[in-house]
């Protein structure tokens, strides 16, 4: 006879198929600001939706069912409360993931996912289907949702450098190159780290105008330089590390092969290649990875997750070898290669 405490297989699907209204309730709370407000002071339900314009009814039923998951507390007087969970939605805290929230909650994000069949049947992005371009064209005609993608995906940056800087000595590099570094953290991270090397940030021309000037490259001096190009092309030669963050998935296998043999033609002596990327694992071990992939799927043509397999193969076609891999502490490992005989 079943026992009266035990729990049915449908529980936890039924929490799966709703995760979808979670994460629309938590990119409202974000996007008000509810967790910087509450970390002020407690506040009642009234309070908060003066200050953030809302209707105090609709707003109370959605912080009662965050409430209810562990994000704020609700006590007695019906004052909410910040909680470790709700510490991750404010703006200025370590690791926030605020602006993630936003940017998953914004329209490009759930109208995309809401056309996930179409890339489940023709292998195609949803997102083109549902917008009628690639997000990174979309994204350069549209500034605010821009904004909101960049600062989301920026926002998730911090940790995953720190996990990498952890992870790996860079100070053994004279000059270090991030290829595509965009916004450049990795590398202000690797200068902070590091007593020796010069860092250079290549990318394209308008993603390098921005950051020409700023504090960091104020701060590092001559140490931190800038070049301009498209790694579609070429990479600049003589550098002792070469960096391809979160940069291969974003492309089909015979792209990223172009992109990894630029690498290779600038590489020289015993300079190496870190390829830092999301890795799949094998059999049915559970990884956020693997959603990340999904993910993959809806939003870019050809971009995917791999697992450590097939990144050996990319490098074998682009003339590198595998040396070894280094875990972090996120979900991102560093492949570390060499020249191939």
């Amino acid at each position: 006879m079943p026992s009266a405490t035990a729990v049915s297989p449908s529980a936890p699907m039924l929490q799966m198929l709703v995760g979808s209204w979670v994460s629309q309730a938590l990119y409202v709370v974000a996007k008000l600001g509810i967790a910087d407000l509450v970390h002020e002071r407690p506040r009642s339900c009234e309070a908060l939706a003066k200050a953030t314009q809302t209707n105090e009814g609709a707003l109370y039923r959605v912080l009662r069912a965050l409430a209810s998951l562990g994000v704020f507390t609700e006590e007695a007087d019906g004052r909410f409360h910040l909680t470790p969970l709700a510490d991750c939605l404010r703006t200025d805290t370590a690791g926030s993931l605020r602006a993630f929230a936003i940017m998953l909650g914004e329209q490009e994000h759930w109208k995309a996912w809401g056309a996930v069949m179409h890339s489940v049947r023709t292998g195609e992005p949803a997102f083109d289907h549902v917008f009628g371009m690639p997000h990174f064209h979309y994204f350069a005609r549209n500034a605010e949702a821009a904004g909101f993608f960049n600062e989301g995906m920026a926002s998730r940056a911090g940790d995953e450098n720190d996990a990498i800087v952890a992870a790996y000595d860079f100070s053994k590099f004279a000059t270090v190159i991030d290829v595509g570094g965009g916004q450049g953290t990795l590398l202000t991270a690797i200068s902070r780290a590091a007593i020796s090397p010069t860092v250079m940030l290549f990318d394209l021309p308008h993603v390098i105008a921005p950051r020409q000037g700023t504090v960091e490259q104020a701060h590092s001096g001559s140490r931190y330089q800038f070049s301009e190009g498209d790694f579609f092309e070429a990479v600049p030669r003589g550098a002792d590390a070469y960096i391809l963050k979160k940069i291969i998935h974003d492309w089909n296998d015979e792209r990223a092969i172009t992109v990894l043999r630029n690498c290779r033609e600038a590489m020289t002596g015993e300079a190496r290649l870190l390829l830092i990327e999301p890795i799949i694992p094998s059999g049915n071990t559970p990884s956020f990875n693997k959603l990340l992939d999904l993910m993959m799927l809806v939003w870019t043509t050809g971009g995917k997750e791999r697992t450590e397999a097939e990144h050996r193969t990319l490098l074998d076609a682009a003339g590198l070898k595998l040396a070894r891999t280094i875990r972090t502490n996120c979900p991102l490992v560093i492949i570390e290669a060499v020249p191939g005989a």
